[in-house]
């Protein structure tokens, strides 16, 4: 189920005569709680997770703006594509491979990975402006870990 279907989901209810909500599909299980709004509590339970989640009506509202504001404006994170130490250049004496506001191109190098004194670099897969650095110069870095904000341009 996505994040707006949720979010349908729950606008139905809120609406309806309904009070309590037990849902189970799959891999997703949700209990709903209409009463006392401000303090209902929801339990879900996706995909990979043993244990749920809670989230307030709130919480749920925000991811919801948050991953539609994403979409909607075209924003695309960089992630790490192995486990290494961060670096914005390729060496002390150089200036780094992108700041905020660099505007990059597909296939760009926006910086390296140190793993196992290997430098690789990573490059960008998408035309576009950095927005956010995410990750610091000598920081350890996880596979799949996000590193660059960056806003798609064509």
């Amino acid at each position: 189920m996505k994040i707006n279907e949720f979010k349908e989901l729950i606008d139905y209810i809120e609406q309806s005569s309904i009070d309590v909500l037990q849902l189970e599909d799959r891999d997703l299980k949700l209990y709903f709680q209409k009463h006392n709004a401000a303090n209902v509590k929801i339990n879900v339970e996706g995909q990979g997770s043993s244990k749920g989640q809670t989230m307030t009506m709130d919480e749920i509202t925000t991811a919801s703006e948050q991953l539609s504001l994403n979409k909607d404006n075209g924003i695309h994170k960089i992630k790490a594509p192995m486990v290494g130490t961060f670096y914005s250049r390729s060496n002390p004496d150089t200036a780094p491979f992108v700041q905020l506001g660099s505007k990059i191109k597909k296939n760009q190098p926006v910086c390296v990975l140190e793993a196992m004194k290997l430098f690789n670099e990573v490059a960008s897969d998408v035309n576009g402006e950095i927005v956010e650095i995410l990750a610091e110069d000598g920081q350890i870095v996880e596979f799949g870990q996000p590193l660059f904000v960056i806003k798609v341009s064509d």
